[in-house]
């Protein structure tokens, strides 16, 4: 099977203060038709910056896309389309839930203009019929009374509510791809797990392929196929899902893993894990993760090691993949 978006070689750094920071240093990665890809890791890892940089939504002068990057969906790079091409698909086929949809919803329009004027701008409805389908996304997503609120503006909704409008702006037009971003962030618990049982009902329903950005190893359980860790802009491993989840290969994936709380098992404090990640602007020498490592040798801080194969299936960019026997020192 083909992918349906290939990611190559993908940087990203923004100019700053007079020097570089390079937010997304060589990702690479596939998502398939159908599948659900989690990409996880801390604040400043590089998520984010990855999904914008595929949508080419990196704001500001300061930022941009380096030449070597190839970022491929169904065989056409977006990264040499020109602008009026890639609003064609940006939105339609490629559609992308943001951060906080409390900053993401213009407070001054209703929520049906907002999902109506996506549907005109990829579509030839007019006005009434993009009314009419946007209370029918509405009810799809949950939404009691869809006829009433599709006349509220944002501050009418609870935190939930807005995210169902985002969740329904995103699906608007039957998007191939769908780019979940933290689509979870400031929720309480309960709503969160109503917005992931959407969103996994959703993606069956429509047959799409999703790519879930979190910090929540516990979040992508249940929903991601695969999963993807990123670390110092960069993938630091990627497995699938149950075997990410019973045999993780680098230090920093068993790091986040140990720092999840589990229901199973004798109440313990929950390992922290020490430091902080770098600047862009000064990642470190070697592998990024070395400072904070409690594998590290002389190896790992003098040279960066590439993503290694330690199963068909299961790659790591750490030397222990080539050195086992020092994981138990």
């Amino acid at each position: 099977m083909n992918p349906l978006l290939s990611v190559r070689h993908l940087r990203t750094s923004f100019e700053t203060n007079g020097s570089i920071a390079r937010a997304v240093d060589g990702v690479s990665f596939d998502l398939f038709p159908g599948e659900t890809l989690g990409l996880v890791g801390e604040s400043g890892c590089g998520k984010t910056v990855t999904a914008l940089s595929i949508l080419r939504l990196v704001s500001g002068p300061t930022g941009h896309i380096v030449k070597d990057s190839v970022i491929e969906y169904q065989g056409t790079d977006l990264l040499r389309l020109p602008p009026r091409e890639l609003r064609r698909i940006r939105g339609a086929e490629i559609a992308m839930i943001f951060q906080e949809p409390t900053t993401s919803l213009n407070p001054v329009l209703t929520v049906g203009t907002q999902i109506a004027e996506t549907l005109r701008a990829h579509t030839k409805m007019d006005r009434k019929g993009a009314r009419r389908r946007a209370i029918e996304l509405l009810e799809l997503v949950g939404i009691p009374d869809p006829e009433s609120r599709v006349d509220d503006y944002p501050h009418q909704l609870s935190g939930g509510m807005q995210q169902r409008v985002m969740i329904a702006m995103a699906l608007s037009c039957d998007p191939k791809i769908l780019i979940a971003d933290e689509p979870t962030t400031a929720l309480d618990v309960t709503i969160q797990a109503q917005i992931l049982a959407l969103l996994a009902k959703l993606k069956r329903r429509l047959g799409m392929a999703m790519i879930l950005i979190t910090h929540d190893l516990g979040i992508v359980a249940g929903l991601a196929d695969r999963i993807a860790v990123m670390y110092g802009g960069q993938i630091v491993e990627q497995a699938p899902t149950d075997i990410l989840f019973q045999h993780p290969q680098h230090p920093y994936t068993e790091a986040l893993l140990k720092a999840v709380p589990r229901i199973d098992r004798p109440t313990t404090r929950l390992a922290a894990i020490p430091g902080m990640v770098p600047r862009a602007t000064k990642w470190p020498t070697g592998c990024r993760f070395h400072p904070r490592c409690q594998h590290v040798w002389e190896r790992c801080r003098v040279r960066m090691p590439d993503l290694l194969t330690w199963s068909p299936e299961q790659h790591s960019r750490c030397w222990l993949v080539e050195e086992p026997e020092r994981r138990q020192e």
